[in-house]
């Protein structure tokens, strides 16, 4: 008798945020000269999270994958791999993994993890994507050996393991910078397994790839270096490849089938991507659905409230066009048939951003966790994510809603972030310069940074 396949995705999800917060719209924007309104509605960030003296993007990853082994009731021994997207490392060479592991064995005893592979994938924002991907494929190839054994009368050696892949950073940018007020901190710890309770993978996933300066951090520096406006382009031009690689390949598969007046984002129920600000996901949206609606009798809709699209040969410079363009763009995003889509389909997945700011590669993660908190997950759904890593790379990929997403706990990330202490600028601008030597507020109860040694080794423990 042939076994069935288990499908492979997202089980559970747990979410670490900082204590500490700065709201962008008082202090912070009379001191930066910045209309409160243009943070609140033009960008979308309302509070950035701050990690306080004590913390750094391994302790928030330990927090996380604690966090997530205790609501699942894990041991060391279940667990095959830690996967972690990062481009907050704190070690040119070091794994932060081994770091996470070291923390866990403070609480599950020494040497628990002996068996557990880790390793640390840097990618910009898209890193923790290629992760989940690994530990995805990981689980599948344990099934074929399973299988193998199975036939030979024996019992795999990781048969029930499970993976857990963790996005963890620090979003930092100059003091004054264009990007400080993008800023962010936290981790986002996935449990990927075999049948998940949430969400199941498909066996489609678009890529988009080229070699761009949009961003980038030199070894050495601790904040990044942004060429804002263009690395908003790389972003959408990216997205929209790895978008239409998705489309290609779904079409051809057989995963998704379009009728008459159809097109392929017509076959997802909400769209979630990369979040580096709230808006920009509006963008990307406008950015697909343009595309995606233009060829679609529902076309007509749009060019009857805000004209049809402007033509390169009734410019006669670059420079018109590019204006004509940026303009027709501007409408679209406005128009009532976008904004409808994406209110439904995009909007509701930006709420914990809005309140935490960028945390990198892990902005996509909290998107899927806005929706399990607002209860919006609904069986049977199909979820679309695009995920993007400045330098610049885009992947586009979907899963689908599971029967056990109907009984996941809401409300307690929500909870958290309401119970964070917010601190003056004064404060954030010491943690921001690393010129705070003492905690905000001491470590009770939680992993932390103890010590830097002479030899610039980190040395962590669990506090309280």
């Amino acid at each position: 008798m042939t076994k069935t396949k288990s499908s492979v995705g997202i089980d559970d999800i747990a979410v670490h945020v900082p204590k500490l917060f700065i709201s962008t719209l008082g202090e912070f924007a009379q001191a930066r000269g910045i209309e409160p309104a243009k943070l609140a509605r033009g960008i979308g960030v309302e509070r950035m999270a701050v990690p306080d003296a004590h913390e750094d993007a391994a302790t928030m990853a330990a927090s996380s994958v604690l966090d997530l082994m205790r609501k699942n009731d894990l041991l060391p021994e279940d667990v095959g791999r830690i996967y972690i997207g990062t481009e907050s490392g704190v070690d040119e060479a070091k794994a932060i993994g081994t770091y996470v592991i070291g923390m866990l064995e403070r609480v599950f005893g020494p040497g628990t993890f002996q068996e557990c592979s880790t390793v640390e994938f840097k990618s910009a924002c898209i890193a923790a994507t290629h992760a989940l991907e690994n530990v995805a494929y990981w689980l599948k190839a344990e099934e074929d050996e399973n299988d193998f054994d199975d036939a030979d009368g024996e019992s795999g050696e990781s048969r029930g393991r499970v993976g857990i892949v963790v996005a963890t950073d620090i979003a930092r940018y100059e003091l004054n910078s264009p990007g400080e007020y993008t800023q962010g901190a936290g981790s986002v710890a996935l449990l990927v397994k075999r049948n998940p309770k949430l969400l199941a993978l498909d066996p489609v996933m678009g890529v988009f790839t080229r070699d761009e300066n949009d961003f980038f951090r030199p070894i050495g520096m601790r904040c990044a270096v942004v060429n804002g406006k263009y690395s908003n382009l790389c972003y959408l031009a990216a997205m929209d490849g790895a978008f239409y690689s998705y489309k290609k390949k779904a079409l051809a598969r057989g995963m998704i089938r379009l009728a008459g007046g159809e097109c392929t984002s017509d076959h997802l129920d909400h769209m979630i991507f990369h979040i580096p600000y709230p808006r920009m996901a509006e963008y990307a949206a406008a950015s697909i659905l343009r595309r995606e609606w233009r060829d679609l009798p529902r076309w007509r809709e749009v060019e009857e409230e805000i004209g049809p699209e402007p033509r390169s040969e009734d410019f006669s410079g670059q420079k018109e066009r590019l204006s004509a363009e940026g303009d027709y763009k501007r409408r679209f995003s406005k128009s009532a048939k976008f904004l409808e889509a994406y209110e439904k389909m995009v909007k509701p997945s930006t709420l914990i951003s809005s309140v935490v700011g960028n945390i990198y590669t892990g902005s996509i993660y909290l998107g899927l966790a806005s929706l399990l908190e607002k209860n919006l997950l609904v069986p049977g759904q199909r979820i679309g994510l695009g995920s993007y890593g400045s330098g610049c790379s885009a992947a586009f990929f979907s899963g689908t809603v599971q029967p056990g997403a109907g009984s996941m706990a809401r409300g307690e990330i929500l909870e958290k972030l309401d119970e964070r202490v917010e601190i003056d600028l004064a404060d954030y601008q010491l943690l921001h310069e690393g010129e705070r030597g003492k905690s905000v507020i001491s470590p009770s109860g939680e992993f932390a940074l103890v010590e830097i040694d002479g030899d610039g080794y980190r040395r962590y423990d669990l506090v309280g």
